[in-house]
């Protein structure tokens, strides 16, 4: 390589033509063409990325021949600074090389610990495959980077994920390798020991036959505690030592693991992959029009594909298909069975539509039940009220009539014995006794009135009803 003067700056480093970087000593600089993104990213010239970027920014989704953007050199050659600068200028991460790998795998197969976590927090989707039929966490156990599974398993990535081909899970593949450490980072985030590669073998089987008879050991020894753990029948000492060792995990086999995207409000972006993997990618246009990313996409029924504008029936199957293999995880394949699994997935899906609409109708039924029983109570007490008023009416009838009776008694004494009135004692006490008596008539129809008035707002909470004002407590009845 050319020699360099002691005072070279980083703008005049990388400045200079790729003979330099070729060591062709010879060569012209003059016709010699400056580094290009994908060699200043490679190498981590962060500020001859940043002039490019500031030049167009639509470079950063730019691919060589082999695939490979920017972000996908930069993060398998570690450069954590370059990364943030292609992602703040928005470099997508879903974009995937020759090999169907993106920036994320890149990164796992290097090991930068860093470079995963923030493309990660960018939006990389934890479960894309590549060519191979990988996801990350495939190539961070081929590589044996335990940090980058520790970051992985901290992202809730699906540990039962299995190759479609093969049915091998990462799992299987660190028993295969006799990495004991990485099986028992995968056991404690909640691989599942049980499960069987299309050949009916088990995690353990196959680490016997890879003669790692340690590695079997331990994965048949946790078997054999279960999926929960010790019970209390083993004693306080065993419980204590599981829970020092592993954090309650809520274990899923394969017919329940789901893909998993981080717990930073990560927004899958990687519909037009998915599209293209069922052979239906045409249809982008028509989710792009309806703004549907990947994440509003797996939340679709029939009847909303349907509504978006998917009208054959054949495309809106294999997307059902498609969005139920992704919750369970199912393999790929175009057999019978397959075919039949999807029926009841699909089947499964429409029933707990079904499920959560009959919820909703028994919570709105509920709700009306109680308004009704509310209402009753209203209606009951004024019913009640109702009777006490006609029955103190009743009352008042009666001494009304009690009252009359008297009238018509002192006027016929009065009749028959005309000479009595000269006397002055039986002119007060007569006088006397149908003053009263009116008096108390009066008294009793004022109530009666008041009772029966249809201007006054009657109802069992109404403080200003006559029986809670103490009206007919005294029924009094002057008697002759």
């Amino acid at each position: 390589m050319v020699e360099l003067e002691e005072t070279w700056t980083e703008k005049s480093f990388y400045e200079k033509p790729l003979t330099v970087w070729l060591g062709e000593e010879g060569g012209d600089e003059r016709n010699s063409p400056p580094l290009d993104i994908f060699t200043a990213a490679s190498i981590g010239c962060y500020q001859r990325v940043r002039d490019i970027i500031m030049d167009d920014k639509n470079v950063c989704s730019h691919k060589n021949h082999g695939g490979w953007t920017a972000l996908m050199y930069a993060a398998y050659y570690a450069h954590s600074d370059v990364i943030n600068l292609l992602l703040e200028a928005g470099a997508p991460v879903h974009l995937r090389n020759n090999n169907g790998c993106n920036a994320l795998m890149l990164a796992v197969m290097c090991g930068n610990d860093y470079g995963v976590e923030i493309l990660i927090k960018g939006g990389s989707i934890l479960e894309t495959r590549d060519k191979r039929d990988w996801t990350a966490l495939f190539h961070a156990v081929n590589t044996s980077h335990h940090s980058v599974v520790e970051m992985l398993i901290k992202y809730k990535v699906n540990l039962n994920s299995c190759e479609r081909a093969t049915g091998m899970t990462p799992l299987m593949y660190a028993a295969q390798l006799g990495d004991t450490t990485m099986v028992m980072a995968l056991l404690r985030g909640g691989a599942v020991v049980s499960l069987t590669n299309h050949q009916g073998h088990t995690a353990d089987r196959i680490a016997q036959d890879a003669k790692y008879p340690d590695t079997a050991s331990a994965i048949i020894q946790w078997g054999l505690q279960g999926l929960n753990g010790p019970s209390l029948r083993d004693g306080p000492a065993a419980v204590e030592a599981r829970r020092t060792h592993q954090q309650p995990q809520t274990l899923r086999g394969r017919g329940s693991a789901i893909p998993s995207v981080n717990d930073a409000n990560v927004q899958p972006t990687d519909l037009e992959t998915l599209l293209d993997q069922i052979g239906l990618s045409s249809y982008i246009s028509v989710f792009r029009e309806q703004v549907v990313d990947l994440q509003i996409f797996l939340t679709l029924t029939d009847q909303e594909l349907k509504e978006c504008g998917i009208q054959k029936l054949g495309p809106r199957r294999k997307m059902t298909s498609a969005i139920a293999r992704w919750h369970s995880n199912a393999p790929l394949r175009s057999t019978v069975e397959c075919a039949y699994a999807d029926k009841l997935e699909v089947e499964m899906q429409e029933l707990g539509v079904k499920l959560t609409e009959a919820s909703q109708t028994i919570q709105q039924t509920k709700t009306q039940v109680s308004q009704e029983n509310d209402l009753r109570v209203v209606t009951e007490g004024w019913v009640v009220e109702a009777r006490g008023r006609l029955h103190e009416c009743h009352q008042r009838c009666q001494v009304l009539m009690e009252q009359v009776t008297a009238l018509r008694h002192c006027t016929s004494a009065l009749s028959a014995q005309p000479s009595l009135v000269q006397s002055p004692l039986m002119q007060s006490t007569l006088i006397s006794t149908i003053v009263d008596s009116l008096t108390l008539i009066a008294a009793q129809v004022d109530t009666l009135l008041a009772l029966t008035d249809p201007s006054v707002p009657r109802g069992p909470s109404n403080p200003s009803s006559p029986r809670k004002q103490g009206y007919g407590s005294h029924l009094g009845t002057p008697r002759l």
